[in-house]
């Protein structure tokens, strides 16, 4: 999933509803393993069909039907017994000096006339059961997440519930039918006499966004959605709430009130001479329409952002910055620093764009020792690919600031966002509370250029905290 994409489209597929944040997730699916009992068709081979016929034709020795088909009996003997073995035929051992009997059963008459002969066979069936929607799934277990890939990636594992582990009776068999009928081969048509037993369960997870939307008018009304590569899944939306999911996930904590957008804009715009006669009281001049990425609720210099509006600004600016780019994040994460971020950055790099990328946060307890639970500032593959970066590149500068919380993004003179969002580590942890995130972008370059001396302060200082 592109997630600008997929956020772009959750957040209209609620009227009245606004996305208070989002995770990046995984929902619950049991990869089973089932022991089945079959019904198998199977085209008859050449010489069975032979075998069949020349019996049919009145041929009762095995002599005579060595000599008739022309095959030595040390061939035709194995498949005698085969066919045996299928109740296709009665093969009756030899008396004496007689020669083994050959009889046509009437299933072998219906077989050459069908051409396919039928028998019960046990098989090793994988399939895949949704923990919520108590449905199978038409997909590999190969398709989904492993805990471990889970724990890597660092999504979310969206717990069951109160829904119970899967029992043989809950595999729906007409379903499960489809499954088998999908795994045919040209000459393979198997028919689900019964379920035995299931043999082996594994919890497993399908990537999704679970998404958090607040009521715009009652903000104490939260829903939790669930978006899948082909859309929102109402279905499992409906199931998650009726097990009482969203209350597992936090979704009461994000029933609070935003801070008015002077509150996070201050900072921003305090001690600022305003252009033209411009400050907040024409922030808050009505807007005509939207500008840019973000929502505009205040005019063309103040503007909300949004959870869902954060990606896209971030990838604005890592494809669009001509002269100077500043990312502070007090967390990296290599989960958002992957391939695709390190090639575009480069890029503006070979450009001779200026960047500058602060991070920080203090890994430490209150007597001083370092945290054994607390988050590593940044990962070891983040570090490893933007130092090389830094090696390559004079124009680039990666800076410990030591313990800041600030969260900014500052794009040439067109933008500076100042935000709760985690630029380099956000795509929705595994760990942790939800929290509501929002932030304040500025578009006037009086006072972009203060959030950018102020940045530039910090990444020159530093910053303890203390």
């Amino acid at each position: 999933m592109i997630l600008e994409e997929v956020l772009e489209r959750a957040a209209q597929e609620y009227p009245g509803y606004e996305i208070a944040t989002f995770r990046e997730a995984g929902l619950p699916v049991y990869a089973l393993t089932l022991k089945v009992l079959v019904l198998e068709r199977k085209e008859l081979s050449p010489i069975e069909e032979g075998v069949l016929r020349a019996v049919h034709a009145g041929l009762a020795d095995t002599d005579d039907i060595v000599q008739f088909l022309g095959l030595p009996s040390s061939v035709l003997t194995p498949v005698l017994a085969a066919l045996n073995s299928a109740e296709l035929v009665n093969y009756m051992r030899s008396v004496g000096d007689a020669s083994p009997k050959v009889a046509m059963t009437a299933k072998g008459k219906t077989a050459l006339m069908e051409l396919v002969t039928v028998a019960p066979e046990e098989r090793t069936i994988p399939v895949c059961f949704d923990a919520l929607t108590r449905k199978l799934l038409f997909i590999s277990p190969e398709q989904l997440y492993r805990p471990r890939d889970m724990r890597e990636f660092g999504m979310l594992e969206v717990s069951p519930a109160s829904s119970k582990r899967p029992e043989k009776e809950d595999i729906p068999v007409e379903e499960f039918d489809k499954v088998l009928q999908r795994r045919r081969t040209s000459d393979s048509k198997p028919e689900l006499l019964a379920i035995r037993r299931i043999e082996r369960r594994e919890m497993r997870f399908l990537d999704c966004l679970l998404v958090y939307y607040r009521n715009v008018a009652n903000p104490q009304d939260i829903r939790v959605g669930f978006w899948k590569e082909d859309g929102p899944s109402v279905e499992h939306e409906n199931a998650f709430r009726a097990l009482g999911g969203p209350e597992q996930v936090g979704a009461k904590l994000l029933a609070e009130k935003k801070p008015s957008l002077e509150e996070m804009a201050a900072p921003l715009i305090s001690n600022v001479e305003p252009p033209s006669g411009e400050g907040v009281a024409a922030a808050r001049a009505p807007s005509d329409g939207p500008a840019g990425d973000a929502q505009p609720l205040m005019g063309d210099t103040l503007q909300y952002v949004q959870c869902h509006e954060h990606p896209k600004l971030l990838r604005r600016a890592l494809t669009s910055a001509k002269k100077r780019l500043v990312i502070i994040s007090p967390w990296v994460r290599h989960q958002v620093v992957d391939w695709g971020f390190i090639a575009s950055l480069e890029a503006l790099l070979r450009q001779g764009v200026q960047v500058d990328i602060g991070y920080g946060i203090d890994e430490g307890a209150d007597d001083g020792r370092k945290d054994p639970t607390a988050k590593v500032a940044i990962t070891k593959e983040a570090e490893r690919d933007l130092r090389d970066l830094e090696r390559r590149f004079k124009n680039f500068r990666l800076t410990l600031v030591g313990n800041t919380h600030r969260k900014q993004l500052i794009c040439d003179d067109e933008f500076a966002v100042t935000t709760s969002f985690n630029w380099l580590s956000f795509k929705g942890s595994s760990r942790g509370k939800p929290r509501d995130e929002f932030g304040v972008v500025v578009r006037k370059k009086p006072y972009v250029e203060k959030a950018f001396e102020d940045a530039k302060r910090l990444l020159a200082d530093g910053y303890t905290g203390r």
